[in-house]
This record gives structure tokens, sequence and C-alpha cells, in this order.
């Protein structure tokens, strides 16, 4: 989600000149939601920026020789849009402390994957992106240490819990 968000922030959402030559508010948002459907955790992360391009990727792969100019211009824009997933793959002409490391999208698709979910992505020209996770449920699942106080009960992630301790009423 760090990724995801980062993502967002540094190369989604535009300026705020380009934003309101567009027709757009100054600010940008970026959207987290989460809901279960099912056995499955779904977990949506999008942007109102300008989407992402696929002439810069289309560009990067020709300029890093990785496909043949002919070969890229064959490829439809669903296409392109999946090398965002190839390992030290990056659009960014400079390296922010908020991303552009060339690392990341590979790792986010290769640990969704590691815990059987899968990912999705959703681009529209100037209107934004928006990343689809599926999770299964059971992964939502985690061990707690539930505690009464004062009438109320509480629940703890059972690996943050250092010691359980018996303490008199009184």
């Amino acid at each position: 989600l760090v990724h995801l968000v980062r993502n967002s922030i540094d190369h989604g959402v535009e300026p705020p000149d380009v934003r309101l030559a567009r027709g757009k508010p100054e600010v940008g948002t970026i959207t987290l939601e989460a809901a279960h459907s099912g056995n499955n955790v779904y977990i949506h992360v999008w942007d109102d920026g300008g989407g992402i391009d696929v002439g810069k990727i289309k560009a990067k792969l020709i300029s890093n020789r990785i496909l043949s100019e002919a070969a890229a211009e064959d490829l439809s824009d669903e296409q392109l849009l999946d090398y965002i997933w190839h390992p030290g793959f990056s659009t960014a002409k400079e390296i922010t402390d908020v991303s552009g490391r060339g690392v990341g999208m590979d790792v986010v698709k290769n640990r969704i994957r590691q815990l059987n979910g899968n990912i999705e992505v959703e681009s529209n020209p100037q209107q934004g992106t928006r990343f689809s996770i599926r999770l299964p449920l059971t992964l939502a699942i985690i061990n707690c240490l539930l505690v009464r106080l004062r009438g109320v009960v509480f629940s703890m992630p059972i690996d943050d819990v250092r010691e359980i301790v018996s303490v008199n009423q009184e």
C-alpha cells in the first residue's frame, strides 16, 4: 500500500497549475478503500490524477532496449500498462524522496501473489489510476487476545502481547 500511495503522490496527482488547467480542483485526491465480499478482501487505491502515461512506458521500453520500436507499436495500451510490474521499471526522470527508484511495483505484485491474491490496474488519461487488490479473507484473520476492562471488550493482536499478568480486581 505504501508503494501504491507513494506512486500516486509522485506520478499520479498533477501539480496544482496543471490540475486547474484541466478543470480539476487544485488539490488532488487519493482514496484507499477496503471491503470484503465472500471469501475475499478487496483493497482499492485510486487517485484523480493524470493517469499512467502509456506513451512514457513505450518510450522507456524502447530507450532501454527492452522492446524494439516495431514491437512496442504492436502492443495495446493494456499490454504496455503491464510493464509497470517488471522489476526495475520506472518512468521517473529523477529519484525523489517519495518514489522513482524502480523498486516497488514488481515487489507489490509478487508480495500479493505470495499471499494468494492478485492486483489489477486501470488507468484513464487525465482522469486517474485505480489499483484493485484481492486477497483471501483468511489473511485478514488475526489471532487475538480478548480482554475485558470495565465492561468493555478489547482485542489485541497476540503477536503484540509480551506478557500476561493476572491482576486482582481490588
